[in-house]
């Protein structure tokens, strides 16, 4: 699983057809969303990661929400909400290297940058040993939310037959 950052002007312009697409801008920091996770009908699905807030400790996982939390200490590092997956295609995302952070995003210092970059290490060694089970649970995301379109599920999720018909026209 790598890194990717998701063009800002693409996110902009599905956000015009679904409110419930994450905004990826904060300033200067930009939101990094998550590698290719599923394809579905030819399309790249990218999942957004959100950082840990106390409302997250509570929280279950679930098929549309899923914890990256480390199993030896329990630390809860972050979140990924599938709910918010949306399809990208791949003229609209570049894979995040390391050494070009901050071409995406500010540091006010030496120490914050690395501090950023080993977060994100210790996020994607999480995910690279479930990425069989977030895979799973993004399938069967998408299939049920297509399948029963009405449901408090759907409701939460980005509709992404949508999303793909607006990805599809994108230029």
């Amino acid at each position: 699983m790598n890194w990717y950052v998701v063009d800002k002007d693409y996110i902009k312009y599905l956000i015009q057809f679904d409110s419930r697409v994450g905004y990826v801008e904060y300033g200067e920091k930009l939101k990094l969303h998550v590698g290719v996770l599923l394809t579905v009908n030819g399309y790249h699905y990218y999942v957004p990661i959100s950082s840990a807030k106390p409302k997250h400790q509570r929280m279950s996982n679930s098929l549309d929400f899923h914890k990256l939390q480390d199993n030896d200490t329990g630390y809860l590092y972050a979140v990924l909400n599938l709910n918010n997956m949306i399809p990208v295609p791949d003229t609209c995302i570049t894979q995040l290297k390391y050494n070009q952070i901050e071409q995406f995003r500010s540091f006010s210092s030496e120490k914050e940058k690395n501090d950023y970059i080993y977060l994100l290490q210790k996020e994607k060694a999480i995910i690279d040993s479930m990425q069989s089970t977030i895979q799973r649970k993004a399938e069967k995301l998408y299939a049920k939310c297509l399948r029963i379109p009405d449901s408090s599920l759907a409701s939460r999720c980005c509709n992404f037959k949508l999303l793909e018909e607006k990805s599809s026209t994108y230029s």
